[in-house]
């Protein structure tokens, strides 16, 4: 089961310099359990950083945002859930649709459906017919079923191996598709 961790938003100060991080300055964030098992978020500036200190959960490069700039914000969730639909309506879309379907089941939007009694696409639904000598059958490609959790509506997405060498190519999609400028 996962479990919800509350960590704090950048406090904008460099934690071994005790100083103001500037706009555009790059910083480093750690998060750590303090005496009490309390999770505690610590920021430090590049300049700062050489290395996460002893008993850190994790840790991320971030960047300070430029006053005055618009920042981009995700796509609020029945927006996100629409493009999902179109996405997996379109073959040829099937490696965004099923980023987008894991995206979705993190932010809790969606949750897969345990659907061991429905086919795969492209399996027979009944009995297949006699395949000619020398034809292949098409093996059936896997599908993630995912429930709406906001009105219970299944959409199917094909499950898809992403490789490596797609991935910045899927990420530049994905952003372009699912994040618009804040007003």
């Amino acid at each position: 089961m996962l479990a919800d961790y509350k960590v704090g938003r950048c406090s904008r100060r460099c934690y071994a310099e005790n100083r103001p991080l500037e706009p555009g300055e790059t910083f480093y964030s750690v998060v750590l359990p303090d005496d009490e098992g309390e999770l505690q978020r610590r920021d430090y500036s590049a300049r700062a950083w050489s290395e996460p200190p002893e008993g850190a959960l994790g840790w991320w490069k971030g960047r300070i945002p430029e006053a005055g700039k618009q920042k981009l914000v995700l796509a609020p969730n029945p927006v996100l859930v629409d493009i999902l639909r179109q996405l997996a309506a379109s073959q040829e879309r099937a490696e965004l649709a099923y980023l987008l379907a894991l995206l979705l089941m993190r932010r809790r939007v969606v949750r897969p459906v345990d659907d061991a009694e429905s086919p795969a696409l492209g399996a027979p639904a009944e009995e297949p017919a006699e395949a000619e000598p020398g034809e292949q059958d098409p093996q059936p490609q896997a599908v993630l079923t995912v429930e709406v959790l906001s009105g219970g509506e299944q959409i199917q997405v094909l499950e898809c191996e992403i490789q490596a060498g797609d991935a910045v190519r899927l990420r530049e999609e994905l952003n372009e598709l699912l994040y618009c400028e804040a007003e």
